[in-house]
């Protein structure tokens, strides 16, 4: 794993600097190098207290002979563990010096890369100098020569992106974020939200069916005319609902149809008795003199984050007989994995009467 760590970076030298390294996981190239005298320090001193304990055992010449060849390679490779230093596995990691490495490979950091740096030093991995000191110098025979262990041939492999530029993945995992990109994608997350939107749209169901909708805007601002371009959330409501409606009746090949229409609209502050009072009229439960706008569905936009004043979720669940929490929460799923900040929205659903209420959060993009 350690090798095939380093054959990666190795191959990624000039598109992945130590300072990005630092600043995403806390480590950088030199931290690996430094890592490896650590674990030749620990081995030693394991290899020490085998060695001061003795083998316990006895037997013939040949038997002794055996022992204490193993002493000698055992002591020999002690030697060459204290002896190990940064610069030896500096250059394991590198490939190269480090010098050289850096002449070839190392970019001079910007403004931007150090602020980063500088905000991430609580991860930056510390290392005990002392420890890192070399100990002593080389046996007069090498290490290599008395085969401590086959060694392993790491090979790292590269892919390249759709634009044909190297790509930074492994060989082993990761998402292709620069071919998600050539694609038209914005990020990777936008892959699950590709696959939502893949799903069929439903059909109508058969024999049809008529739908009254109310459109509710329940923002201060715009109760009070404050906006240069007036209420933007209610229409985009609007507009979605048509393109949905004519989205299902595309996929219903000839079967039955949907047909909406908006029967009543407005705009009310965000106080709670105004939004309960507009919900109750149009679902059929106001005062008598008040249902002649009773709708199947009922579209709220707005007031459903986290500031004082939104408190359409409030009003709607008092008025509601029952609440729909799966289909809200069904909703949030499905518009997290293209938006995440979609998850904060508090906007319930349910039943007031025989008309279903909504709420969607108060952005047109939002809406959409």
């Amino acid at each position: 794993a350690f090798r095939s760590l380093c054959a990666h970076l190795q191959d990624r030298s000039d598109e992945v600097q130590n300072i990005d390294l630092m600043t995403l996981s806390g480590f950088c190239r030199n931290c690996l190098a430094k890592w490896l005298v650590l674990e030749a320090r620990k081995l030693s001193d394991e290899l020490k207290q085998h060695q001061e304990g003795g083998d316990g055992c006895v037997g013939g010449s040949a038997l002794v002979d055996t022992i204490e060849n193993a002493k000698e390679k055992r002591a020999v490779i002690i030697q060459s563990l204290d002896a190990l230093g940064y610069d030896e596995t500096a250059e394991e990691v590198y490939g190269c010096t480090y010098p050289e490495w850096k002449k070839r490979h190392a970019k001079k950091a910007t403004d931007e890369q150090m602020e980063k740096y500088d905000s991430s030093k609580p991860l930056h991995a510390t290392h005990d100098k002392s420890v890192l000191a070399v100990r002593g110098e080389k046996p007069s025979v090498a290490v290599s020569a008395i085969n401590i262990a086959p060694a392993i041939s790491t090979t790292a492999t590269r892919s390249t992106t759709t634009s044909g530029k190297a790509s930074l993945l492994s060989n082993v995992c990761c998402e292709d974020v620069d071919n998600m990109k050539a694609a038209g994608h914005s990020s990777a997350s936008t892959s699950a939200a590709a696959a939502c939107l893949a799903r069929p749209t439903p059909g109508a169901p058969s024999g049809g069916i008529s739908l009254r909708i109310g459109i509710l805007t329940v923002s201060d601002r715009a109760a009070n005319n404050q906006y240069a371009t007036g209420d933007l959330s209610g229409p985009a409501v609007e507009a979605s609902l048509e393109k949905v409606v004519g989205e299902i009746n595309a996929a219903s090949a000839g079967g039955g149809s949907v047909s909406s229409s908006v029967v009543v609209k407005a705009i009310v502050p965000d106080e709670i008795d105004d939004i309960k009072r507009t919900l109750r009229q149009w679902s059929g439960k106001g005062e008598a003199e008040d249902n002649t706008s009773t709708c199947d569905i009922i579209i709220t936009t707005g007031g459903t984050g986290f500031s004082p004043r939104d408190v359409t979720p409030e009003a709607t669940q008092a008025v509601l007989d029952r609440e729909s929490r799966g289909l809200m929460g069904w909703v949030s799923s499905e518009c997290s994995a293209s938006q995440p900040l979609a998850a904060l929205s508090r906007g319930t659903a349910g039943m007031c009467g025989n008309t279903l209420v909504a709420n969607l959060p108060g952005s047109p993009a939002g809406v959409k």
